[in-house]
């Protein structure tokens, strides 16, 4: 275990580290107290799957900065530019986002990137023209605050009596999206709402570049990189709980005349090989304990916030646990992930102390309206 442990805490080493508060940064301290509230025969299981996790999930600061700086270097070329400083000054790195939130992160990273090998700043950028106009964040869940700031931007002027989304119609600029994670399935909803939220050129025009592509589309050749546990041999606790989400989301889904679909359970025997998990096994320990162990939290917390499930935020009009999300960056978690990884409430100590919109290490008990994660807004 203790093994384990030391590998974990030196993936995860410069989590939150660029704020020199010791108290936010995970230690070998921290993990072992945190797995110790899992029974002992969950403790190598979980922390093996962790270790695994972690490493294939966990984006580093420099990783992240090396991210944007291959980014630039492919858009450079995709788009035919001879040098970056050229393309930098023709693109617009669109800043949608409330300060605190990851897009000003990811930009003021993109800023330091560019200053030290280009010495240029944002400010620079799109001084020439805005003929790309860039969307950069970490993290694709729901998808819900793509959604919203691009619909947003769309309507705002690019020039005198044109609109962002006439321009991406008539090719005065080409939009951009730029991502850590997408959730495969997601991305491709936010597409087609697009059609008919914001425009068809929109939708269809814009490009998109990703560090992590996660499979989470329920057919037979989803990898169901997650947690999405499966039905067999459930305790009544998941089943009672189940029940409930039914009935809240019955609740929400009639205001729209809506019907929602079920989407607790992996069908049985897929994924049709485990790629992500070091084995089927281990897999299932590990959605069942991750599941099991939110709805004790939340019962403990007498939670009433009907889109925050066991598994991490959902949308108020699914019916499942959570959305099981397994993406973490050195500086957050999305609250799309299990509560056991950032839930602090109902006697846990999640696994990492959190920062939501810039208020750190918040205790969802005690907060009347909490902070809502990135990709958690919309009723459908």
């Amino acid at each position: 275990m203790e093994q384990l442990i030391t590998s974990i805490y030196r993936t995860l080493e410069d989590y939150r580290a660029d704020e020199n508060r010791p108290d936010v940064r995970i230690t070998k301290d921290s993990i072992r107290n945190w797995i110790n509230q899992f029974a002992n025969d969950l403790r190598i299981p979980i922390l093996t799957e962790l270790d695994n996790i972690f490493k294939k999930r966990y984006c580093s600061k420099s990783k992240v900065k090396d991210f944007l700086d291959q980014v630039i270097q492919d858009l450079t070329k995709d788009f035919g530019f001879k040098s970056a400083d050229e393309f930098l000054k023709n693109s617009d790195f669109l800043n949608l986002q409330p300060e605190g939130k990851s897009q000003s992160i990811m930009l003021s990273l993109l800023n330091e990137l560019i200053k030290e090998k280009y010495d240029l700043s944002l400010s620079d950028c799109g001084t020439t023209s805005k003929k790309y106009s860039i969307y950069i964040d970490d993290i694709l869940c729901t998808g819900q605050t793509l959604i919203s700031d691009i619909k947003n931007w769309s309507e705002m002027e690019f020039s005198r009596g044109k609109s962002n989304k006439q321009a991406v119609a008539d090719g005065s600029t080409v939009l951009v999206f730029v991502y850590l994670f997408i959730h495969k399935k997601n991305y491709y909803k936010k597409k087609a709402q697009m059609k008919h939220k914001i425009s068809y050129a929109v939708a269809d025009n814009h490009k998109i570049y990703r560090l992590v592509e996660i499979e989470n589309i329920i057919d037979v050749n989803s990898k169901y990189d997650l947690i999405f546990p499966q039905e067999i041999s459930q305790p009544q606790i998941v089943i009672d709980y189940k029940n409930e989400i039914i009935e809240q989301v019955d609740n929400h889904t009639k205001k729209y005349n809506k019907i929602s679909t079920e989407e607790f359970y992996r069908p049985n025997g897929q994924p049709a090989k485990e790629l992500f998990f070091t084995s089927p096994k281990n897999r299932i320990i590990v959605e069942n304990a991750f599941l099991k162990k939110g709805i004790e939290i939340l019962r403990n917390a007498n939670s009433q916030i009907p889109n925050m499930r066991a598994l991490g935020y959902s949308l108020p009009s699914l019916k499942d646990f959570g959305f099981g999300a397994l993406c973490f960056t050195w500086r957050n978690v999305p609250n799309n992930a299990p509560l056991v990884f950032w839930y602090s409430g109902g006697g846990f100590t999640p696994f990492f102390k959190v920062n939501r919109g810039g208020n750190s290490d918040v205790n969802f008990n005690f907060v009347a309206n909490p902070p809502i994660s990135d990709d958690d807004d919309l009723p459908f």
